[in-house]
């Protein structure tokens, strides 16, 4: 891997569970919609309520795509937020990211200090969501070209 363009994701360090991670700071608007289903072997995996989901994880999207989304929403197992974090990809390459201002699920704070600490070339995407690959698509692809172009050239990182 030259490059990563990191865009609306969390970015643990090596070692770092999520929720520990999460804890250091504000608490996402999806917090209070989040549905734990117990699995038959014991584990967890977790969705966002349908009173909150648009509010929460697409804010920025029209009401019958985010209804959409809703329905066709697949839950994250338990052991994600849990499980130590492998070495990251951003450790050993250029990294690039979008910044959603308005993300409801992973706070805009957390995104900085990703960004801060991967040391990426950060686009800001003002009131923005946790899609916003979906609700500013051009954005993203100006970054991910961005990306291309300089790893392809073999450029300094911005």
């Amino acid at each position: 891997m030259v490059g990563l363009v990191h865009v609306a994701g969390l970015a643990p360090d090596e070692g770092k569970v999520l929720v520990e991670f999460q804890s250091k700071f504000p608490a996402a608007v999806a917090g209070p919609y989040i549905k734990p289903s117990p699995l038959p072997n014991g584990g967890t995996e977790f969705t966002i309520d349908p009173s909150g989901f648009h509010e929460a994880f697409c804010a920025d999207l029209p009401d019958a795509e985010a209804a959409f989304i809703e329905i066709s929403q697949r839950p994250i197992s338990g052991v994600a937020y849990t499980e130590k974090a492998p070495a990251p990809a951003w450790r050993t390459g250029l990294s690039w990211a979008v910044l959603p201002t308005a993300d409801g699920v992973i706070h805009p704070d957390v995104h900085g200090f990703s960004c801060d600490r991967m040391g990426a070339a950060v686009t800001i995407a003002e009131g923005t969501s946790h899609v916003v690959m979906l609700s500013r698509p051009a954005v993203v692809a100006d970054v991910v070209r961005e990306a291309v172009r300089s790893c392809a050239s073999g450029g300094i990182h911005c």
